[in-house]
């Protein structure tokens, strides 16, 4: 870089510009310089943070001094060269925008220079996007399903809201399954720490009598204190049978059906679980009480949690139907006890502090099946997938087909996914999701490896957090 200026700073002490520079006419350059001013840009024709229409095609900057063009540093649309063109203070920026898109205009530190006075202006990053498309508008979303939410969970639903279509969070699930050490380890690779922290009751049945206490909530604590979201899920376990619950083994408690996932399955019933007086019923409903219990230290906390019960029910459309108990016999099971699960914990238990989040299950082809197993924009406040695939690609099909989902009026995410997708792809085609939550590599933080499970390295990771699309935990407000 000092090469550059050392190279291009004695060509602005006179008015003949050459090399670098884009060329001008001799009526167009001016004969003097005042440089008792800072060199500043004064007014763009596109605001920070507004909406324009795609049919703009010119943007403008104008500085306080005449100015020249340094088109061996141009000016980038989404990290693209743009052409431009200047006269006296202004520089003219030729684009061509698309529907419902986001952009960052960047212009670089050593792109406009100011005529005769030997000095650039700094650099600038300005974020805006296009009206109409396919992506959630931010003023369409519909509120909150929990009237009652406390101020911080509003407050954080709020401010997904506003950022939506802008910017994308940073996440990554604890490691099995109640600490930070995940998040600790792509702070170490990265330097910067992730604005959302999942974690997840899988252990709930050993809770309070083997390894595993969700009575201490210091890692949400300590995320959230740090100005930092939390989010839990739940893969629920329950027993493979009578003889297992009547036995209180814990070995013998599963989410998975038998026969998928490798594991010993459950041939649990969620049939006979939404009948009063059934011991699945018994079982079901003290699972709840216990993890109400708790959220409830959470929600003592002030601590808002995006809660993610019942994730990927549908399991493949396409191929072997459900994986879960939970979704075993059909979207109708599966909704009826979603709706017990928040009458239980919102009505009875009284948690206010709940965002609550469905994970679809996307597949091409079978967009119908999805929307019918949708429990409803009068039921969930977030929708999300669960996403691993092979690249960085933005998933832009699956994207659109959640949006059409809810009708443009929930915010969309992903909720789980290997390999990360690439932010600048993603706001590039439209998926703008909300976050995306990067699966643990079991023992990652001490395995010395920089390159976790699904193919992510360390430079990747970094790449990914220091995108401009991108908010970690340093970026973020206090929502308290």
């Amino acid at each position: 870089m000092k090469k550059i200026y050392n190279k291009i700073l004695p060509l602005l002490a006179g008015v003949a510009l050459t090399g670098a520079f884009t060329a001008c006419s001799d009526d167009d350059a001016p004969t003097g310089a005042d440089t008792s001013k800072p060199f500043v840009c004064e007014a763009v024709n596109v605001e920070e943070g507004t909406e324009v229409s795609p049919e703009l095609d010119v943007i403008t900057l104008q500085y306080s001094h005449p100015v020249a063009v340094n088109v061996a540093s141009p000016i980038t649309l989404n990290g693209e060269a743009q052409t431009s063109t200047y006269k006296d203070n202004t520089v003219s920026v030729q684009v061509s925008l698309k529907p419902g898109r986001s952009y960052a205009l960047f212009v670089p530190a050593n792109c406009v220079a100011h005529i005769n006075g030997a000095r650039f202006a700094d650099a600038m990053t300005i974020n805006f996007r296009t009206t109409g498309g396919t992506v959630v508008d931010p003023s369409a979303i519909l509120p909150l399903i929990n009237t009652n939410a406390t101020a911080q969970t509003k407050n954080v639903y709020n401010f997904l809201v506003q950022q939506n279509g802008k910017k994308v969070l940073s996440g990554a699930m604890a490691n099995v399954n109640n600490n930070n050490d995940f998040a600790g380890w792509i702070k170490s690779v990265t330097g910067k720490d992730v604005a959302i922290t999942g974690y997840d009751f899988i252990h709930l049945p050993e809770s309070g009598q083997n390894w595993i206490d969700y009575s201490d909530i210091t890692p949400a604590k300590t995320q959230w204190e740090t100005n930092g979201l939390v989010s839990y899920m739940w893969h629920w376990r329950v027993p493979t049978d009578k003889a297992a619950y009547d036995a209180k083994d814990v070995n013998k408690y599963d989410s998975s059906i038998k026969g998928e996932h490798g594991g010993s399955g459950t041939e649990f019933d969620i049939r006979e679980a939404l009948k009063e007086g059934t011991w699945q019923n018994e079982c079901i409903m003290a699972d709840i009480d216990k993890v109400a219990g708790f959220l409830k230290l959470l929600q003592d906390a002030n601590i808002p949690v995006l809660w993610r019960p019942l994730h990927e029910a549908a399991g493949s459309y396409k191929y072997d139907g459900a994986w879960f108990w939970w979704g075993r016999y059909g979207d109708e099971y599966t909704k009826k006890l979603w709706d017990l699960l928040y009458d239980r914990l919102v009505n009875h238990h009284g948690l206010n502090n709940l965002i609550w989040v469905w994970t679809a299950q996307y597949e091409q082809g079978f967009e119908a099946q999805m929307t019918a197993s949708y429990p409803g924009n009068d039921k969930v406040d977030i929708v999300g997938v669960d996403i691993y695939a092979d690249d960085d690609n933005a998933q832009k099909a699956a994207y659109d087909a959640l949006a059409a989902m809810t009708q443009g009026k929930r915010i969309v995410t992903i909720s789980e996914t290997g390999r990360i997708q690439n932010p600048d792809k993603c706001f590039a085609e439209d998926a703008t999701w909300s976050w995306f939550n990067l699966w643990y590599t079991y023992n990652q933080h001490t395995s010395g490896n920089t390159t976790d499970g699904f193919g992510n390295t360390a430079e990747s990771i970094k790449a990914v957090l220091e995108s401009p699309f991108v908010i970690n935990r340093g970026d973020m407000p206090s929502l308290k």
